[in-house]
């Protein structure tokens, strides 16, 4: 079906094309990019369907590449329901694609996890899913946070493979502490299946910090939460991450788990090109106040808007963040639109390789989503197909 899309607001690659449209194919890519004053309607023919935005944004659809679950639904079975389920839900909020993300687990749990993603994949009616992340389970136990520590192992290349094999080769993301002994076994062997390594739940001092940089760790699980800190004498992991220009990083823009200054000057400090926006929400996020079960733990929503526990509301298990939250919230604290879309898609589809999407350009697929003034989604288009209609 082919479709155009007029008076747009296109963001893309960190800028604003205002007065704009595109024209989506029948193949369910972007043909044509253009400005309103040169729109000539003949010119795309038989056209299927116009999208009048009137002057709403047209953004790439976002990417949630760390996301454990969403709308009551988590990938916690050998069967595909609960993902699919989360594709449906991710559209509401914008988001296209996304990694769905498993916590550390025994060997067995996660595979079995992994197995339910993968009979998903090219089944979704909604956000399209991109492949699997794993956080954990070569994780350090002193900062743990809501993982489960007994389920923390030391690296070990066999259960890797293992864990990769279950995933049938779409394991696309890893988090692991690099201070851990025999760190280079999981390090060599993702470089060969073409995984990305996170830096989290570490707590590494600055030296172990920078060895595993060399080694090839080059991005970072939920920057300031579960990571060593920064000291004037010991600049621990935090410290690795901001003096390395090239090192990227993942932030859970909520303004409860990192103040919202600190996400300020994190973006100030590595430029936007190096900060994407994550929402690590857990599966009852969209759900509203109430009494829920995550990973074991009995956990409430507390009164700034994150998951903590029911026992004691100071310790926080996790987010209940929507990634158009996230870009609403950077948006307004930066007051950089453009930049705030960027590092939820078109950051995401560039460190993990994805280069059919994250941005407007001809020739990309269509994953499209359009805003009003309040960032809710109000069109959403999934390889040119809509998918989803306030």
């Amino acid at each position: 079906m082919s479709t155009l899309i007029i008076n747009a607001d296109i963001v893309t690659s960190g800028s604003i094309r205002e007065k704009a449209g595109l024209f989506i194919n029948r193949d369910g890519r972007i043909a044509d990019v253009f400005d309103m004053q040169d729109f000539d309607r003949a010119k795309y023919g038989d056209v299927d369907s116009v999208l009048d935005v009137k002057g709403r944004l047209l953004c790439p659809g976002l990417i949630d590449t760390h996301i454990h679950g969403i709308g009551g639904f988590e990938p916690d079975t050998t069967e595909p329901e609960p993902t699919l389920r989360m594709s449906e839900t991710l559209v509401r909020f914008g988001v296209t694609s996304f990694l769905p993300t498993l916590y550390a687990g025994r060997e067995e749990k996660m595979e079995k996890e992994a197995s339910g993603i993968v009979k998903a994949m090219g089944h979704e009616t909604g956000a399209r899913i991109l492949g699997i992340n794993m956080e954990g389970p070569f994780l350090s136990p002193a900062k743990s946070g809501a993982q489960d520590p007994q389920a923390l192992i030391l690296p070990d290349r066999e259960v890797l493979e293992r864990l990769v094999a279950s995933g049938d080769g779409h394991v696309v993301a890893m988090t692991v502490a690099p201070e851990l002994d025999g760190i280079e076994k999981i390090t060599d062997e993702a470089k060969k299946q073409g995984i990305v390594l996170l830096m989290g739940h570490t707590n590494a001092t600055y030296e172990e910090a920078l060895k595993g940089k060399a080694l090839g760790i080059n991005h970072t699980t939920h920057m300031f939460n579960a990571i060593s800190k920064m000291d004037h004498k010991a600049p621990g992991a935090v410290g690795a991450v901001l003096f390395d220009p090239n090192m990227n990083c993942e932030v859970i823009a909520d303004g409860v788990h990192v103040h919202r200054d600190l996400v300020c000057y994190l973006i100030g400090t590595k430029g936007s090109d190096h900060v994407v926006l994550i929402t690590d929400s857990l599966s009852p996020t969209s759900l509203g106040p109430g009494k829920y079960v995550i990973n074991g733990d009995n956990v409430v929503l507390g009164e700034l808007g994150a998951f903590v526990l029911e026992k004691d509301h100071n310790k926080l298990c996790g987010s209940a963040l929507t990634l158009n939250k996230a870009v609403k919230n950077v948006a307004s604290w930066t007051g950089n639109v453009a930049s705030a879309v960027k590092m939820a898609s078109e950051n995401p589809a560039s460190l993990y390789g994805f280069s059919d999407i994250g941005s407007i350009a001809k020739g990309k697929l269509a994953d499209l989503a359009v805003f009003d003034d309040s960032f809710n989604a109000t069109e959403v288009f999934v390889g040119g197909k809509l998918v989803y209609s306030k």
